[in-house]
């Protein structure tokens, strides 16, 4: 009964959205769902339960919802083939789904999952889905002041690269303390997660990682690329529950009256 439930629900906002798409990306939208919920199903049963050391392995229907929210963010110009929006759909299973695993076991579970459902829903294999090194998708390549951003694949992950390093050399002209990042790849696909997160309605995560590691300063340049305003509590000696109100009043005084 849920199942049926999800599959009007989501086909609805799909059909809804792809209006205007091409046909064949028009006649994905049944195994596209239909994929979706395989997924959620084989994540809540299978393998990638809860247990004691990976207590976080908590999943429920906002996180299927997420799917299909990321699958709602792109442009008829830059999706009008099966292929364009089977890579969306995989990237965004892996962000809301494969970000949060621990270990490679889990991550290689979710991947062949995916690609085993690529290959028999929509007869793709892993040499045309993957046409770069990664699945990398964001907003953020032609500006930060652009209004209306596109949310698309990036394929040249040199230029990706580039780019985002050219974001960090605006940044630290623009800010007193400056940040002496080396952006490899592997920092620049966090930059692109983090961006992706916090664009979206309500969009917020948790970021893990030993000192040192990056989370801040990905999280201040994501927060640049994204054309948002940084706000982040300084805890200092003396520091009271008093203060805490005030920052918090701050902050909801920006968001809610200034629209920022």
């Amino acid at each position: 009964m849920l199942n049926e439930a999800m599959s009007t629900i989501f086909t609805t906002i799909l059909n809804a959205f792809y209006e205007k798409f091409s046909q064949p990306v028009i006649d994905c939208v049944k195994d596209l769902v239909a994929t979706s919920i395989v997924v959620y199903e084989n994540i809540l049963t299978g393998p990638l339960k809860p247990i004691p050391s990976k207590s976080h392995y908590t999943f429920n229907l906002r996180d299927i919802s997420k799917i299909f929210q990321g699958l709602c963010n792109v442009s008829h110009k830059h999706c009008n083939l099966p292929i364009h929006v089977v890579r969306l759909w995989i990237h965004e299973n892996k962000r809301v789904f494969g970000d949060r695993l621990t270990d490679n076991k889990d991550r290689t579970y979710l991947d062949d999952m995916l690609l085993g459902l690529s290959l028999e829903k929509f007869k793709l294999d892993k040499k045309v889905i993957f046409n770069s090194e990664r699945l990398v998708f964001g907003d953020f390549m032609e500006g930060v002041d652009l209004e209306n951003k596109i949310y698309k694949q990036i394929e040249d992950l040199k230029v990706f690269q580039s780019k985002i390093e050219d974001y960090l050399e605006d940044y630290n002209g623009s800010v007193k303390n400056a940040m002496h990042l080396v952006m490899f790849l592997d920092a620049c696909d966090h930059v692109a997660r983090i961006t992706r997160i916090i664009r979206q309605p309500l969009g917020n995560a948790f970021l893990l990682g030993v000192g040192g590691s990056g989370r801040q300063s990905l999280s201040r340049l994501a927060t640049y690329c994204a054309n948002y305003k940084m706000f982040q509590i300084e805890v200092v000696k003396g520091y009271q529950f008093m203060n805490w109100r005030e920052d918090v009043k701050k902050v909801l005084m920006q968001c809610g009256v200034e629209n920022k």
